[in-house]
């Protein structure tokens, strides 16, 4: 039978020593609509900046990670679906309420600096508060609903 031990600088023979890991701190989408849900993020940075961020492409029944790199304390979101057919119209669906208005382009990818005003080839238009944490970053789960109306919002961690 074989043994390892790991060594921990500070820690004394026959001690409990704690690691302390980073909290994870994602922010993913998911999408339980029936069509693609595309999906555009706005955050803080110094100052009083913002950057706005698009697309991230949802299939249906998928959820991924915006950036797992991303560590902010707030942002906002958007919601576009790919355009599908609805009693005989194409139709797209957005989700988007509040008073927030980010840059975005909404035919390619785009990154936007001081994206509250309107940057090159942008619109402002509406993104929803996705929340807000007194943590070093927020984890949160964005979902967009079935029934093509509502997103539910769930943040992980005590500092929401």
């Amino acid at each position: 039978m074989s043994s390892r031990i790991l060594w921990l600088s500070g820690c004394a023979i026959g001690a409990t020593c704690l690691l302390a890991m980073p909290a994870a701190a994602d922010i993913v989408f998911c999408n339980k609509f029936a069509s693609t849900v595309n999906v555009a993020i706005a955050y803080p940075q110094q100052g009083d900046s913002w950057l706005s961020r698009g697309w991230l492409s949802l299939d249906t029944g998928e959820c991924s990670t915006f950036d797992s790199a991303l560590r902010v304390k707030t942002f906002y979101y958007r919601g576009e679906s790919v355009p599908y057919r609805d009693g005989g119209k194409m139709v797209r669906r957005v989700w988007a309420s509040g008073d927030a208005k980010f840059a975005m382009w909404e035919r390619d990818n785009f990154n936007y600096w001081n994206a509250q005003t309107k940057v090159l080839k942008s619109t402002l238009e509406v993104y929803s508060k996705g929340g807000e944490t007194t943590d070093d970053a927020i984890s949160a789960t964005v979902t967009f609903e079935a029934d093509g109306v509502h997103t539910t919002t769930s943040i992980k961690g005590p500092g929401q």
